[in-house]
């Protein structure tokens, strides 16, 4: 996409195969961008960007992925990521989004910011009804309330889904609604609220 664009500028790329790769080519070149898939062998793109950034704190890096929960936009961003923009989007897009990294601003595809605003607002909305009403009962529903309890316990996704018979996927998914729902943007999130509420 970006070497067909001829309206304004002309780009030179060079592709990386795996995560590795990507951190040895950044210690290499100065590159003007980088723009890092979420999903890579090896060694994935939160950690990728976290190793090019140690190397290089200067290096602006996009983020660029299929996924638009929000542990993936925030595992990204926390990692250092300036920007996040899904696959879906057209050449003009990812020339703005260049542009505003470039000029030292965030940037984030309108699907993004979207989902960035709404994790806030439920998270706010749901806070105030567990202060009101302490009362989890009205938010989640009981696989939920079962799915947070083994997350507070520690066990992993993997064992969560053995012992509720889901799916891998699945149990993310409700992890995902669990930070959702509760304001949080991390598991020891999800486990503080499991004490605070005597859930366990």
């Amino acid at each position: 996409m970006l070497e067909s664009e001829k309206k304004k500028y002309k780009f030179h790329v060079e592709e990386a195969t795996d995560g590795e790769e990507g951190v040895e080519r950044a210690k290499k070149t100065n590159f003007d961008i980088i723009i890092m898939d979420y999903q890579l062998p090896r060694m994935n793109g939160v950690e990728a960007t976290r190793a090019i950034l140690s190397n290089n704190p200067n290096s602006k890096i996009l983020a660029l992925s299929n996924y638009d929960e929000y542990m993936y936009i925030d595992n990204m961003m926390r990692s250092g990521a300036k920007g996040f923009v899904l696959k879906n989007i057209g050449p003009d897009e990812i020339v703005a989004a260049i542009e505003a990294l470039l000029a030292g601003k965030n940037y984030y595809s309108n699907d993004v910011a979207v989902k960035l605003i709404s994790f806030e607002e439920d998270g706010m909305h749901v806070a105030r009804m567990v202060k009101q009403k302490n009362n989890l009962a009205e938010i989640l529903s009981s696989r939920e309330l079962e799915v947070l309890k083994l997350i507070a316990t520690e066990h992993t996704n993997e064992e969560i889904g053995n012992r509720l018979f889901l799916s891998k996927r699945t149990v993310d998914t409700h992890r995902q609604n669990l930070m959702r729902k509760l304001g949080v943007k991390n598991t020891a999130g999800l486990v503080k609220y499991a004490v605070e509420l005597n859930i366990l």
